[in-house]
């Protein structure tokens, strides 16, 4: 199952906006949400790929050992090899 992104609490200035945005399109949500992308799960803060690459390094050790299990069910591949691979995938 995958993981939500935290429920982020919307300004009044974006309800507002939002309410502007509805009655002008209605409910277009694929014009409405081009005016919001920095609320999409996908996009990071720059803090967020900060403390992202500061957790990873601080716990490099303990992900070498996941790997290692992981590659133990993939014959004929390192562990760093599926680490590398894993940057492919777009969802996990």
């Amino acid at each position: 199952m995958t993981q939500r992104a935290p429920k982020v609490s919307w300004t009044p200035e974006e309800d507002a906006h939002l309410t502007s945005l509805i009655k002008e399109h209605g409910t277009s949500w694929s014009i409405i949400e081009t005016h919001f992308a920095h609320r999409d799960a996908k996009n990071w803060t720059d803090e967020e790929d900060s403390k992202l690459r500061q957790a990873v390094e601080d716990n490099r050790k303990a992900f070498s050992e996941v790997w290692k299990l992981v590659a133990e069910k993939i014959p004929d591949r390192t562990w760093q090899q599926s680490d590398f691979k894993i940057i492919d995938f777009k969802e996990i």
